[in-house]
């Protein structure tokens, strides 16, 4: 139950947490116990209070309606604000809002007059007005044309795309069961994605003014939203099952964006009202579910990461998101308060997996990432601000997973065509089990301009269980919507965070050695001095980087130089002097190549099952592993002790011990 201090207790957050099948049963059950209080309690947070008389979130107004309080007072404002003249009052000003329309169709579905929270408490004529408003924000955005495209061809991005989509579907729902609008006819223009959606949000006022995607493609035909939602379904019928054969998501791990996606999949499961399509949406979300609870400690995700603003944030999203699921507290704000009303639960498999960290011992979680672009020239009229991303992309994620740490990257074949997001803000490195997620990351050393977040310069890497070599990519292929800007993420200054939550921090002959928990690590800075020396082999520069003044961070000599990060558990070196001799007596040799200064990685780690690792530094020749290359399409999507899955199979297994749950998404 809650504890003296009114929070809730959630074991992810405990580090030492001890799994036992009786432990887990415990937690399971006082999750279903305070589940009405957690919500409650969240709900009060967030409720208005009295005299407030500043803008008021959204999602206040949706917490008071729940609570059944000041139902009066809240239903003038929001009839106020839903009939309002002023666009930025109403919220017509920003079409492509995250939040704006979950909270709208959510207000309709748990408190209009075929609510089923508390029916009624949205008054009539509020309700009348947020169906009007509702309409006038999906007339133009719900065009049928967008239902028939690809589901691998996203508007904006990734998340932006899901929110668009599935109000689209919820909304076509809606209105095909309203007398005043299942016959309204939907303008249907046909010019292609992004209406509404056209300058940046550093432009300041005025963002959604701006020219029509140019497509051409208008059928000539009248459809209702009944016709609408039939696409619609359609569409996510074939959306599950493509991300179920060839992997989810683009945004991976996001620490913000998965907030909006998760939540939005979710409403499909909850208010849509075909039932097959329903059962499609809670498999998909237990294989987004299992994918997390497997590659997280405490919590905290693990592995490559996509638009990762800040390479420090610990609490996620989904962090937040699970933290209520394993009995800790909800939040009511936004994306987050539908997961109170929301009937979707963890399986009893994935508290497991989550949980069991010990259990689960060490091994490798290879998955095929989505993101690779059509690479189509000329795009096609009115995919402007679309992503084509309808390929069978060379993308493999590979997580070495512990109880002690993950350590994980993203192998991109080198003539991959990225589009514009799969290369954004790219998140690699080691997190180790403790307080708030420590970890060790190479990162740019940009500073922000103009505007724009820092974007991480891309990395090439390649990984094999306990060793990652890793360098700045001194070039890659993308392709890029026609009105979006192609902007230089190479050569940008570089460092690797070491940050100062660790135990010990040492720096021998070259390598910086980290001690953490029961956890180590080795990080190298790879140059070589070709200059005079004679011999196929470069030596290697001892004095390669230069430690910030906060001494949280290195900076790299050289911008291209090589990064070699190993690590290990006490399990395997009983003392951290240990691990330091044996990573010091590693084979670490630099080829050269026909021109001083660019040169070929050898390495070998520690351990007699350990693999030779050949990176080139020189160019983006294809690495290699032991004497294999190292193979961007394989014909797994999932592959893991817990997670496995064929590629295009559209059929996903998870298991652990004696429990076992088969997602196939071709029964339906």
């Amino acid at each position: 139950m809650a504890s003296s201090s009114g929070e809730f207790e959630n074991p992810l957050g405990n580090q030492n947490f001890i799994y036992s099948e009786e432990n887990l049963n415990e937690y399971i059950k006082k999750a279903h116990d305070t589940n009405p209080l957690r919500i409650h309690q969240a709900f009060e947070q967030a409720a208005i209070e009295s005299g407030d008389d500043a803008r008021i979130p959204y999602h206040s107004y949706f917490a008071s309606l729940w609570l059944g309080r000041d139902l009066d007072r809240v239903n003038e404002t929001l009839l106020a604000i839903f009939t309002s003249d002023d666009p930025q009052v109403n919220g017509l000003d920003d079409y492509w809002n995250l939040s704006l329309n979950q909270w709208l169709y959510h207000l309709y579905y748990a408190f209009g007059a075929k609510g089923t929270v508390s029916p009624g408490r949205l008054y009539p004529e509020t309700e009348k007005a947020l169906l009007e408003m509702l309409w006038q924000r999906m007339e133009y955005k719900d065009d049928i044309l967008l239902a028939r495209w690809s589901t691998w061809w996203m508007e904006g991005s990734e998340n932006h795309d899901i929110v668009a989509k599935v109000s689209s579907l919820i909304t076509s729902q809606i209105f095909m069961n309203e007398p005043e609008f299942k016959d309204r006819i939907y303008p249907d223009l046909g010019n292609g994605g992004g209406y509404k959606f056209w300058f940046h949000s550093m432009y300041g006022g005025g963002s959604d003014d701006g020219p029509k995607p140019r497509g051409n493609y208008k059928d000539g035909k009248q459809y209702t939203a009944a016709e609408h939602h039939r696409e619609w379904v359609a569409y996510f019928d074939k959306y599950f099952l493509e991300r179920a054969k060839k992997g989810f998501f683009l945004e991976v791990a996001s620490p913000g964006y998965m907030a909006v996606s998760i939540s939005y999949l979710t409403d499909i499961f909850d208010l849509c009202n075909e039932q097959k399509l329903a059962i499609k949406a809670e498999n998909f979300l237990d294989a987004v579910w299992a994918d997390w609870a497997l590659d997280q400690l405490n919590g905290v995700r693990g592995g490559a990461k996509t638009r990762v603003k800040d390479g420090n944030k610990w609490s996620s999203a989904m962090y937040l998101q699970s933290r209520f699921y394993f009995g800790g507290e909800g939040s009511a704000e936004d994306h987050y308060f539908t997961q109170l009303i929301s009937n979707y639960k963890l399986k009893p498999i994935h508290w497991s997996i989550a949980l069991d960290r010990q259990g689960l011992g060490e091994f490798a979680y290879v998955s095929r990432k989505p993101g690779e672009e059509e690479n189509i020239w000329p795009r096609p009229l009115g995919t402007e601000r679309t992503m084509l991303c309808d390929t069978e992309a060379r993308f493999v994620r590979y997580s070495w997973i512990t109880p002690d740490y993950i350590m994980g990257c993203q192998m991109d074949h080198p003539v991959a065509v990225h589009s514009h997001l799969s290369v954004q803000a790219r998140w690699l490195g080691i997190i180790f089990k403790g307080e708030n997620g420590p970890r060790i990351y190479p990162t740019d050393a940009a500073v922000n301009t103009k505007g724009w977040t820092n974007e991480h310069a891309l990395c090439r890497a390649v990984q094999h269980e306990n060793v990652m070599l890793v360098q700045q990519t001194r070039r890659f292929s993308q392709v890029n919507p026609d009105w979006y800007p192609s902007k230089l993420m190479i050569g940008n200054d570089y460092g690797i965070y070491i940050g100062d939550t660790h135990d010990r921090v040492v720096e021998k002959k070259g390598w910086i050695f980290v001690e953490k928990g029961d956890a180590f690590a080795a990080v190298r800075v790879v140059k070589g001095n070709d200059g005079g020396t004679s011999g196929v082999h470069s030596e290697l520069v001892d004095d390669s980087y230069s430690w910030s003044s906060d001494k949280k961070m290195i900076y790299l000599n050289d911008k291209y130089a090589g990064m070699i990060f190993e690590t290990s558990r006490r399990v395997h070196h009983k003392t951290f002097e240990a691990f330091m001799d044996d990573i010091l007596d590693n084979q670490l040799v630099l080829d050269k190549t026909v021109v001083a200064g660019f040169n070929i990685l050898h390495y070998r780690g520690c351990g007699e099952n350990a693999k030779e690792m050949y990176f080139n530094l020189a160019n983006e020749e294809i690495s290699m592993i032991g004497g294999e290359r190292v193979n961007y399409s394989p014909d797994v999507l999932f592959d893991s002790p817990y997670i496995k899955s064929r590629y295009k199979s559209g059929v996903i297994k998870i298991s652990k011990d004696d429990q076992e749950l088969v997602l196939d998404f071709n029964q339906y």
